[in-house]
């Protein structure tokens, strides 16, 4: 009898136990399943809060681009005014040349050694007037080199100034853009969480949630153009290689093409510049793949990881 006796409360505790255990067990869970809620409703409410200002701040990263735009073309223009004003200030330095050529040449006399010289008035007559044909026609050329060359001065001036302007453009588009990737690496990272948890939750728990949907897809859009400069005056084969580039590797910062330079590869148009910043990582990627797709792209030569070229590839196309 004396084992009954004991059995009977061991039973009885462990079924208190068990009993409570569950409550305790059920308490716990819903505990936790409120704090997962409210950690979503967090991360929901700054989802929300980054969302609206990525979408804020896309209006500015438009407008550096329009401006980025418009002084790319003022630059692009006062290039071919400087080829233009080039060409002319040759042809009449060239007209000098020939004439002051001719002088030495000929050594074309004097009024007084003329007159002292000539056989006859008439040949007199010819003479003087020959000789202030050239003269005239030298004062002439004369004037129209310096005025060639102030023009080309002025010209130049203010193509390094339109230069500096399209680079500062360039800059301006880059780090507003820069700023918006950072901000969507994040929004994506909050999200994820978001997700994360809410999966975790239990049916009846999630019925009640909302989550961002329309502001946040708004946001995560698609990724801004690569800001570019120079792109106006290059050969197919370049125009084709910088549109692969925008197309494949978004986390290039800038892309420049056409610009003043003593090598003939950029004034050409047959070389791009691919800015990558300190990303060299992202240099050697593409790197290693325009080389593999030379002959898709007609690519002459790149350069990477040499003097001057450690934060941009550059590439000349054929």
């Amino acid at each position: 009898m004396a084992k009954h006796v004991v059995y009977k409360p061991v039973v009885g505790a462990l079924v208190g136990l068990v009993a409570l255990s569950a409550v305790s067990g059920g308490a716990a869970y819903a505990e936790e399943a409120e704090d997962s809620v409210a950690r979503i409703h967090e991360l929901s409410r700054e989802a929300e809060q980054l969302s609206e200002t990525i979408l804020n701040a896309q209006p500015d990263l438009d407008n550096k681009l329009q401006l980025l735009a418009e002084a790319d073309k003022k630059y692009a223009d006062d290039l071919a005014a400087l080829e233009a004003t080039t060409t002319q200030l040759a042809t009449h330095q060239g007209a000098v040349n020939k004439f002051a050529a001719a002088i030495y040449m000929g050594g074309q006399p004097g009024d007084v050694s003329a007159m002292l010289t000539a056989s006859s008035p008439a040949v007199l007559i010819d003479t003087l007037a020959t000789q202030r044909v050239v003269d005239t026609e030298m004062s002439e050329q004369l004037r129209g080199l310096r005025r060639a060359n102030e023009e080309a001065q002025a010209v130049e001036a203010a193509s390094a100034e339109s230069a500096a302007a399209a680079k500062a453009a360039v800059d301006e588009a880059v780090a507003v853009r820069g700023d918006l990737q950072n901000k969507r690496a994040q929004l994506r990272t909050q999200m994820a969480a978001v997700n994360a948890s809410y999966a975790a939750l239990p049916p009846a728990a999630q019925a009640g949630l909302i989550l961002p949907t329309a502001a946040v897809t708004a946001a995560l859009g698609p990724v801004a153009p690569i800001p570019t400069v120079g792109m106006r005056g290059l050969v197919p084969n370049a125009r084709i290689l910088a549109d692969y580039i925008m197309a494949t590797y978004p986390g290039v910062q800038s892309i420049g093409g056409v610009r003043a330079d003593p090598l003939p590869d950029h004034p050409s148009g047959r070389a791009v510049d691919i800015m990558i910043g300190s990303d060299m990582g992202l240099g050697d990627a593409i790197n290693a793949d325009l080389q593999q797709q030379a002959g898709r792209f007609g690519i002459d030569y790149t350069m990477w990881r040499v003097a001057a070229h450690y934060d941009h590839v550059h590439v000349t196309v054929s």
